[in-house]
């Protein structure tokens, strides 16, 4: 990767051929399709993606991705450090009354993913970032074109577009091996495959959002905190000091009988914006807008050729911070699969998986989410007292643990072998190869891992599993706190620390970073690859049964 990126991809606008050819078209190009685009181009694969706009949004919607997202995306992307630049961590969140009387606080780590749990962002900067490297990987992007219709055969899908606003234009016609809506929650794409979307219950809610571009950046505002919500019933509060290097964002609930023309003026902002130690001498507002919260899961997310990711196959209220970053997931979880696909390696029924994964997962953080929207934005008192005491006497419930994947390419939920690892992202740290430290993706190359406590003999696996273990190019990492010559230091004994918690001592990581399976013992490796080879077939793995020929 060079030490700078090219210029943006709407900097100068490039022109649709009538007629265009690639292996996936991308129908939208915000933070998910921007993403998606770069990494299925990391694959080596051709990728257009097309943008109704004929510039990318120049203002903030999504203000958080967490360490999950760091390392699946932007640490594969090489942009790691760039991002890490442009964000702030994350260190806590707290539940405050009005009188600022903290309840609930919550310290934020490192969440395993070898960076920190989350990050808060300003999210053109973010994408400025993404899009550079993806057009330096070969993406190309064309601005300005909106999708009219998509039709597809037995070989491929044809997505029609043509130029945004221009009803005189000609059609221009992408032929793509698949198509992928990531055009946000009133996907065009979705509805031209008549796929509809399920609401998840949360009650529609308007909040104010505000941004605001400080003077000088070094200020403290110590009524920001660090990110609180306010628990005020006459007006739930959402306010933080940090999105990026140099903003905040505060949300302010809609009350009954505000209309959109008060609650968006620029009086009423500076008066709610005044409470929060904020005024025009310390900086400009960059933002206002009315956010109306929703919660759906759409009915299907794929039909042949066309697939949806992102808000185009669910949508959640930000409570936790996790719409980007489930559509980013959307976008890890599919990618190896479609590069498997184009690659020969398995058959079409493999995308099959990709739902069958992630909707369970992304419909159990909608619910998560929603349940934390429900608490922070009571309005009725007596409910609020009740809420808070509770939080006074420690008796809210504990968070519940992160979801798994759905059932897939993956030992299955209630598989006696299971343990809560499996289906879950696999742990990164610091390791040590000689005179060098790294996080541990920065010395083994992308794609399937064994994780091992231990050295993994060679002649412990037979023909057909060491094929297995070349067709799939599996790494073997063997991770220990005592040095050795050919193998990593666990240097802040973050593996050691899990090998001992789970009882186990060795697991298997999918390209996506998730733990398809683990082991009690290095000798059961065998039967782990057996069992991954039984589930890859079962998904669509191509000659999988022909591999005893190697000895």
């Amino acid at each position: 990767m060079s030490s700078s990126f090219p210029a943006r991809s709407d900097d100068d606008r490039a022109k649709l051929p009538a007629h265009t050819t690639c292996d996936v078209a991308i129908v939208g190009y915000g933070p998910v399709g921007i993403a998606l685009a770069a990494l299925l181009a990391q694959c080596g694969l051709d990728v257009v993606a097309v943008e109704r706009y004929s510039k990318r949004f120049s203002l903030p919607r999504a203000g958080h991705f967490d360490g999950e997202t760091m390392r699946g995306a932007f640490q594969r992307l090489g942009i790691a450090k760039a991002v890490e630049l442009m964000a702030r961590p994350m260190l806590s969140y707290e539940l405050v009354t009005p009188d600022h009387e903290v309840l609930q606080s919550v310290k934020l780590g490192t969440g395993g993913s070898g960076w920190k749990e989350s990050y808060l962002f300003y999210q053109p900067d973010l994408e400025d970032i993404i899009d550079a490297r993806g057009v330096e990987l070969g993406v190309r992007v064309f601005m300005g074109y909106t999708a009219t219709e998509i039709a597809q055969g037995t070989d491929s899908a044809v997505l029609s577009v043509r130029e945004t606003g221009n009803e005189a234009a000609g059609t221009c016609r992408i032929e793509a091996a698949y198509v992928i809506g990531a055009d946000g929650a009133n996907s065009f794409v979705r509805q031209a495959l008549g796929i509809g979307r399920r609401d998840l219950g949360f009650p529609a809610i308007d909040n104010l959002v505000l941004d605001f571009e400080h003077n000088d950046p070094d200020r403290d505002v110590p009524q920001l905190g660090e990110v609180r919500q306010i628990l005020d019933v006459r007006r739930p509060t959402l306010v933080g000091r940090w999105s990026g290097n140099r903003w905040s964002r505060l949300e302010f609930r809609r009350l009954e009988g505000e209309n959109r023309e008060y609650l968006e003026s620029e009086s009423t902002a500076w008066r709610l914006l005044s409470t929060y130690g904020l005024n025009p001498a310390a900086g400009r507002i960059v933002r206002r807008a009315i956010h109306t919260f929703e919660s759906t899961l759409a009915e299907r997310w794929r039909a042949g050729r066309v697939l949806l990711a992102g808000d185009s196959a669910h949508t959640t209220p930000p409570f936790m911070g996790q719409g980007m970053c489930s559509g980013i997931r959307d976008a890890l979880n599919l990618v190896w699969k479609i590069d498997a696909v184009l690659g020969g390696r398995a058959h079409d029924a493999l995308l099959d998986t990709y739902e069958s994964e992630r909707a369970p997962h992304v419909h159990e953080v909608i619910k998560m989410a929603n349940a934390i929207g429900e608490s922070v934005q009571v309005t009725d008192p007596i409910l609020g007292k009740l809420r808070d005491d509770a939080l006074r006497a420690k008796r809210a419930d504990p968070p519940p643990l992160f979801p798994r994947l759905g059932d897939g390419v993956v030992r299955a939920q209630g598989d006696e072998r299971a343990i809560d690892a499996d289906g879950r992202p696999g742990l990164q740290a610091r390791v040590a190869l000689g005179d060098c430290v790294d996080l541990l993706d920065q010395f083994v190359s992308p794609g399937w891992r064994i994780i091992s406590r231990h050295a993994v003999p060679e002649d412990l696996f037979d023909g057909r599993q060491k094929s297995l273990l070349s067709q799939l190019n599996v790494s073997i990492a063997h991770v220990s706190r005592g040095p050795g010559p050919d193998y990593f230091v666990d240097i802040d004994a973050e593996y050691d620390l899990w090998f001992r918690t789970t009882g186990r001592k060795a697991f298997l990581v999918r390209p996506d970073n998730y733990v398809f399976g683990s082991v009690a013992t290095v000798t059961d490796l065998p039967s782990l690859l057996d069992e991954l080879a039984e589930s890859l077939e079962k998904a669509g793995w191509r000659d999988l049964s022909r591999t005893h020929a190697v000895q």
